[in-house]
């Protein structure tokens, strides 16, 4: 069993449509109160998934792994950690042979990186806009591994944040920065005007935050696309946007308005000309990297290199402002 999404097929939507196809599974799981079994549906942005495939028979232990890591497994000559979603969950699963026959590993394309994760079958895949996609509410933002909740069919889904589970599994997956105080006392000096970052994962929008402004910069952060947009517009209804915003950083995949449409109404706003935007995020491949040129992007970074995306980020602002 092996089936080919993203690049290899054209599961890509039209630029700037605020659309995305979302690729449901299940997880099932027994209630450890009731031992009875439940089910939860989930979904991923089908332009992170290369395939489908069955549970692979040669997965091979690695020492001192963190549990939801089963092993890795060889596809076509590479490496792939598998990662058990249940395990992530905590939660309690039938193991026997049976099950497990019906497992369906979805491979995914992750900051360039493949990465397995087990679910318990695939359900369909749904073409719908971000704006369908709400934030998750207070009960489920607390786990940090949720970053949308929407309804289809009258089935709803939850949208994982696969970025921030391979985070904590592969330290090399964390934002990072290596700038010093003596880079941070420069950059003070050179820049009075604000960084909009935009990225809906609590966990990135803290880090990248955090690694900003020990750097030097000002930041202004919000969780959406909307969110930012109206922001925006509020500044250039009140004359505040030429004298307040250096750059915009946004992430693509995010709840109410994603990171293209996003680009695509800063762009076709010529008050934002002089504003660089560039997209961050751990789903610049080929095709996508074309699709933020055709909207306009100044430039787009694969996380988590933050030290990169700053010297683009001066190099795009020096560019548009000479």
């Amino acid at each position: 069993m092996a089936k080919q999404y993203g690049s290899q097929s054209n599961i890509l939507l039209e630029v700037g449509t605020n659309e995305l196809e979302v690729i449901t599974f299940c997880l099932q799981w027994i209630d450890p109160a009731t031992k009875e079994k439940r089910k939860n549906s989930y979904g991923i942005n089908a332009a992170k998934v290369r395939e489908l495939i069955a549970l692979p028979e040669g997965v091979t232990e690695v020492v001192n792994s963190p549990p939801a890591v089963q092993g890795v497994f060889l596809l076509r000559d590479r490496t792939i950690p598998l990662i058990d979603l249940c395990t992530w969950f905590d939660y309690q699963v039938d193991m026997t042979d049976t099950e497990q026959k019906k497992w369906v590993v979805i491979v995914a394309e992750l900051n360039g990186k493949p990465f397995g994760f087990i679910s318990h079958g695939v359900d369909k895949v749904y073409r719908i806009s971000w704006s369908q996609i709400s934030p998750p509410p207070e009960i489920l933002s607390g786990s940090q591994s949720i970053t949308g909740i929407c309804q289809v069919n009258d089935q709803i889904i939850q949208m994982i944040d696969f970025e921030r589970i391979i985070s904590e599994i592969d330290p090399t997956m964390k934002i990072k920065s290596s700038l010093d105080k003596k880079d941070a006392h420069e950059i003070e000096e050179k820049y009075d005007k604000s960084v909009l970052v935009v990225d809906d994962s609590q966990v990135v929008r803290i880090q990248l935050t955090r690694t900003l402004k020990d750097a030097g910069f000002n930041v202004v952060p919000h969780n959406d696309g909307q969110a930012a947009w109206d922001y925006l517009e509020g500044l250039r209804k009140e004359g505040e946007l030429e004298s307040n915003i250096l750059a915009i950083i946004s992430d693509i995949e995010m709840p109410r308005m994603d990171g293209h449409h996003f680009c695509m109404r800063v762009r076709k706003q010529p008050a934002y000309s002089k504003i660089p935007i560039l997209l961050f995020s751990s789903m610049i491949n080929e095709a996508l990297r074309r699709k933020g040129e055709a909207l306009g992007a100044d430039d787009q970074v694969t996380k988590p290199e933050l030290d990169d995306l700053i010297d683009r980020m001066e190099q795009c602002v020096a560019r548009l402002n000479p």
